[in-house]
């Protein structure tokens, strides 16, 4: 931070401050200087935000009691001639940055010193980013005073001993996903409440809460709105220590300095016999209601960065008010201030009886005989604290009766003021109660540690350790090793030895972008006894297994899909039993295991397995690959597989011979005009419902090498200390990879962050070596994840050429969100936001949401599937040189008004760059219609794609991967930006998850496959080998029904078969029966008056359109049936304009004319 000041005295001066004497009070005493001289002097301040005064109180910020004092005031005039000084405006970053060091030179050659400290008697005059920065520099001090160390230790001591009351597991073991979980099951009962839910429901809810934040205490079933604001605010507390623990909190025992940093805010001790600790002990002991005296007994002050920027003083009517916690709670207060409440009581199981009468706000009071029914004695050393808090009221609304319903200002205020009841005054309030429904309109300005007279002061004395956690290297894998190929394949039983495999068929199906494939197993038992074998079936993350059979002794066991309690207490009970029994489970996103319970001695068993995927796309085809990892492989087993061709049903084989290595099997499939978009309907065989599939893939322009090289590229590294371990190795491969991605001409930087961010300095064509070391030795040493620091500061100048495109590897767990993403939308436009998220314990919908909000792409980069890191980074390097189209959505067109909201996913749409497709999917009822819009170059685009009736398939495919589409949403998708109410959904929506797997017979987090084989005691195990080819054969993929319909028309020349009749649907609008007669009434006469428009069967009758007849004759005289088709045209018109758009909503046709010539072209070449 550069700092000037004059060699002579001068104030310092802010070039960017509207107002330099904004909030400054002056008082003179000036009786020798002439009236003149007065004059200016009043106008010079009054023209800057001063104000004089003619008394002198406590509002006078400066004393000037004689003329000495005062000097000449062109000292003033020189301070505003400065400022006066005309901005140089700039529009590019290089330019800003010349024009700076230009300045810094003008000001040295002017006299000025640079200076690396600022005094604090200064700081009020300094800007509002000038205190910022002060601040900053303040919360990462080299030492702590001895006072401010021991209020450091006591909070922390307190909010710690406080969990460690009520938790069964230490905090560490918690992570900042179960809080979200579990605040989102809290803000579920909360509403349920609200909806008066019956009191068993409840229980159900509040112990899925007990199962994710586990009690040491005895559980409360109970449910109440205080439970629930209890609960809210121990799961605010958690969060709190969770976020702080990273500024070096991982280690057994930190230093005071290491908790200092935590809390991000600075503390300093004020000096008892100072004139601030009188004026706070003064403010506080004034408006004291009660008979119990007070005792002050530390004050100390406060600064937190967010308050100082954000503050809204603009309001005005700043008064200095006070707000009470337990001490436990100062932990988060001074972290992340003072929250508004997410549970709104009447009593937060405080002593008190008007807690919430104004709604949900932040409360404070005038007098600390309110204050201390807040408070309660600490536990370490048995006194309180309070905030004295800056609160900008502006307008303020007194209000005498209780308004529980508040959630803001009424309108037209910005706070309220319930009134303190008093002889002559009637009111529902016993004490004065501010309330303000903005966190921005708070400021902390000191915490002040008092007791009364009933607490039991005893002393507190805490241990100290100084030196800070160095960061510890951690083992790598190369990126490129496929970790699954660690896993052992196929049938196994308990050891793991294999059960030999004898055969392996495949049978598959793809549709679109989709697939479905049919696996057949046979295995024998060649034990003497029964076994009990594990089946492991590893598939890519998109795959999702959706039926599973096995054929043995002559018997067929289908595998359902039930509730995972349930799925594994009947296995249990199966094999205990001695009957066979069949369980699976997904152990991760990409490999599944079955169970194979009592297989008997000496058995064969056939064991069929189905599951559905999408398929890749590269290079114009889309790939299917079977992996050989699916099933283990004999290099001497000859290939006998079958694929259609489905737009011309021929028939490709493999070579006779051909076999498979350990790549495994590929097609890959050219799709002509893949760049339309593209839809499926598939109706359900065996239920009234319909499966809807939309297909998009953009075709963007390249763009030039030059213009590609334009662009500016950050990467972002995330320092901070939860990165400590193995995440920030991963990190640093991710970064190192990348970089190697980048051409050596791009303009490629690299800034590592945490609570304070440093960027590489050098040019990366000058020294491409430092920037790697700059890479691979960071540490994750910097603190709290303060991502918004460091977007802040590039979003203050826009880049010179191009875009900007931000690359951010973390773990997500960061900090200030609500400024991060604030920061992300407001410079869109110029700068896009891709993410990669590392570590186990990832917040992926922090960091999916950014990318969502910043244009951009997210990737999870899982320790366990390694192998496929490559494919991933060369993902979002390829996005971030591709342009993208962002805000995609998709209106699903439903002519029936009554219809139910339509269900899609995912429910938010990632943005598209080149070479990428969009599948979306929905349960949506009667659509063959939808219009997908989306920004490209700040311009909205829309694009209709449709189907029509005939194209509609039956099956269960589209209903199968539509299911998964909603689980793979529920797990991974962005259901809401808040994550509380993202998490309160997934709660919501977990039984509907549930009831899509059961009905579809896909597994997820909550269910698993499970099959079980009745055996009687007597039952003779037969040797028999199931019919492979038989069962094999039933599985039939050769023919596509929905094409069958091409083949159904005849050779005569006729358009239908003789005594056939034209079924055109009509059933799928909402229209009354006698709509629908009309409209098919409409397409026949359309049809009779273009083929005599076309054949010309009625000579003298001229149309000029389909829809409009030429009145003059070309014959001598009127034909006889010029009157009757007159009449039949206007009626069409007539009827046409009744149903707007039914030749396209029926998806005939662009218009009228073209859908019955169409219709109509074989009978007009007959007639012809």
């Amino acid at each position: 931070m550069n700092i000037f000041s004059a060699k002579n005295p001068i104030s310092f001066f802010n070039r960017r401050t509207m107002t330099i004497f904004a909030n400054c009070v002056f008082f003179f005493k000036v009786k020798h200087l002439p009236i003149q001289e007065k004059n200016r002097l009043k106008t010079c301040i009054k023209e800057n935000g001063g104000v004089i005064h003619f008394v002198l109180d406590r509002k006078v910020c400066f004393r000037f009691i004689s003329e000495i004092s005062v000097g000449k005031y062109q000292m003033l005039l020189s301070v505003v001639e400065c400022y006066n000084k005309q901005f140089i405006i700039t529009k590019t970053a290089e330019e800003i940055r010349e024009n700076y060091e230009t300045f810094i030179a003008d000001l040295k050659s002017q006299d000025f010193l640079l200076r690396e400290t600022f005094p604090p008697e200064a700081e009020s005059l300094a800007s509002t980013k000038l205190q910022k920065l002060l601040l900053e520099e303040a919360i990462n001090p080299s030492a702590l005073c001895q006072e401010v160390s021991n209020f450091v230790e006591l909070i922390w001591a307190e909010a710690l001993g406080h969990l460690d009351s009520l938790l069964l597991e230490p905090i560490k073991n918690i992570s900042l996903n179960d809080v979200s979980k579990a605040e989102g099951i809290l803000l579920q009962i909360k509403n349920a409440l609200d909806e008066g839910a019956d009191k068993v429901a409840l229980q159900v809810m509040i112990k899925e809460f007990y199962q994710v934040i586990h009690h040491k205490t005895e559980t409360d079933y109970n449910v109440s709105k205080k439970l629930l604001s209890s609960k809210q605010d121990l799961c605010q507390l958690i969060r709190d220590m969770l976020n702080i623990r990273e500024t070096n909190m991982s280690c057994p025992n930190p230093s005071s300095l290491a908790k200092y940093q935590a809390l991000r805010c600075k503390i300093e001790a004020v000096d008892a016999e100072s004139y601030e600790f009188l004026n706070v002990e003064e403010q506080l002991l004034k408006n004291n209601h009660n008979d119990c005296p007070v005792r002050i007994l530390e004050v100390y002050r406060v600064g937190r960065i967010g308050e100082t920027a954000e503050f809204l003083s603009s309001l005005g009517n700043t008064q200095s008010l006070f707000h009470a916690s337990p001490v436990h709670n100062f932990v988060g207060i001074l972290c992340r201030g003072l929250l508004m409440p997410k549970v709104v009581v009447e009593d937060h199981g405080l002593k008190r009886t008007d807690t919430g009468n104004l709604g949900s706000g932040i409360y404070f009071s005038d007098s600390i005989s309110a204050s201390i029914k807040y408070s309660s004695p600490s536990v370490m050393d048995g006194t309180r604290l309070l905030a004295v808090c800056d609160v900008a009221l502006g307008s303020c609304l007194d209000l005498y009766q209780r308004n529980f319903s508040l959630n803001s200002a009424p309108s037209g205020y910005d706070s309220v003021h319930g009134v303190r009841k008093a002889a002559d005054v009637s009111s529902d309030f016993e004490d004065d109660e501010f309330v303000v429904y903005k966190t921005n309109q708070v400021k902390i300005r000191f915490v002040v540690k008092f007791c009364v007279a009933e607490d039991q002061i005893k002393r507190f004395q805490p241990g100290s350790r100084v030196g800070l956690e160095q960061d510890q290297p951690v083992s790598q894998h190369p990126l490129h090793v496929n970790l699954l190929n660690a896993v052992k394949t196929g049938l196994q039983d308990r050891l793991g030895n294999p059960v030999p495999l004898k055969s392996v068929n495949i049978k598959g199906k793809i549709i679109d972008f989709v697939a479905q494939v049919v696996m057949f197993q046979t295995y024998t038992n060649q034990n003497s006894g029964p076994i009990e074998a594990k089946y492991v079936f590893p598939l890519d993350d998109k795959a999702a297994v959706c039926g599973f059979e096995a054929f043995i002794n002559g018997k067929h066991i289908i595998g359902e899909v039930k509730e995972k309690k349930q799925a594994h207490w009947e296995y249990s009970k199966a094999i205990s039993q001695g009957d066979g029994a069949y369980l699976m489970d997904q152990d991760a996103p990409d490999i599944f295991v079955i169970s194979v319970g009592n297989l008997p001695p000496n058995s064969t068993v056939l064991i069929k397995i189905s599951y559905i995927t999408e398929l890749s796309f590269h290079n114009g085809c889309i790939s299917f690959h079977l992996p050989a990892s699916v099933s283990p492989w004999q290099q001497d087993k000859a290939l006998n597989e079958n694929t259609q061709k489905t737009d011309c049903k021929a028939v490709v084989k493999t070579l006779e011979n051909s076999s498979l290595d350990v790549s495994g099997f590929a097609l890959e499939v050219w799709i002509s005009q893949v760049y339309l978009p593209r839809m499926w309907v598939e109706k359900h065989p065996n239920k009234r419902s319909e499966a809807c599939m939309l297909v998009f893939q953009p075709e963007f322009v390249t763009a030039s090498e030059e213009v590609q090289l334009s662009n500016e590229i950050i990467i972002c590294l995330d320092c901070s200390n939860s990165m400590a371990g193995s995440a920030l190795q991963q990190a640093k491969q991710i970064a190192l990879h990348a970089l190697e991605q980048f051409s050596l001409r791009q303009r490629v930087n690299v800034v590592k962050f945490g609570t304070k961010f440093s960027s590489f300095s050098k040019n990366i064509l000058d020294d491409l070596a430092s920037l790697k070391e700059f890479i691979t030795s960071a540490t994750a040493t910097l603190g709290n994840t303060e991502l918004w620091k460091a977007l802040r500061y590039f979003s203050l100048l826009f880049p010179s050429q191009g875009q900007r495109n931000i690359l951010v590897i973390s773990d997500g767990h960061i900090q200030n969100e609500s400024v991060t993403f604030q920061i992300v939308k407001d410079n869109v436009q110029h700068t896009r936001l891709f993410t990669c998220g590392v570590g186990s314990t990832a917040n992926r919908h922090m960091l999916r949401s950014l990318s969502q909000y910043g244009a951009g792409a997210f990737e999870y980069f899982d320790p366990k599937s390694k192998y496929n890191w490559e494919e991933k980074i060369q993902s979002q390097v390829s996005r971030i040189f591709s342009p993208g189209c962002s805000s995609v959505s998709i209106k699903w067109q439903q002519f029936d008004k009554n219809a139910p909201e339509p269900m899609q996913a995912p429910a938010q749409i990632q943005s598209l760059f080149n070479n990428e497709r969009l599948l979306v999917y929905g349960f949506i009822p009667h659509c063959t219609q939808a219009t997908l819009s989306t920004v490209i170059n700040d311009q909205e685009l829309q694009t209709m794609v449709s189907t029509t009736e005939l194209q509609k398939t039956t099956g269960t495919v589209l209903h199968k991967l539509t299911a998964r589409a909603f689980i793979r949403d529920y797990e991974d998708g962005i259901l809401h930006e808040n994550e509380t109410e993202h998490e309160m959904k997934k709660q919501i929506l977990k039984n509907m998850i549930i009831r899509l797997s059961l009905e579809n017979s896909v597994i997820t987090q909550f269910t698993s496959f499970v099959a079980v084989e009745r055996r009687d005691a007597n039952e003779i195990c037969s040797a028999d080998v199931p019919n492979i080819l038989e069962i094999i054969a039933q599985e039939d993929v050769d023919f596509l029904p929905y094409m069958d319909w091409e083949e159904k028309s005849t050779e005569s020349g006729f358009l239908f078969s003789e005594g056939s009749d034209l079924d055109i649907q009509v059933t799928t609008f909402n229209l009354c029966k006698n709509g629908k007669e009309k409209i098919l009434q409409l397409i026949a006469t359309l049809l009779v008056l273009q083929f005599i428009r076309c054949t010309q069967q009625l000579k003298g009758i001229v149309f000029k359109s389909l829809m409009k007849l030429d009145d003059l004759s070309t014959s001598s005289t009127v034909h006889w049936a010029f009157e009757l088709i007159k009449k039949a045209v206007e009626w069409v018109r007539r009827v046409e304009r009744r149903f707007p758009a039914i030749c396209y909503r029926l998806e005939l046709g662009k218009d009228w004319d073209s859908a019955t010539r169409k219709i109509l072209g074989h009978l007009i070449l007959y007639y012809s």
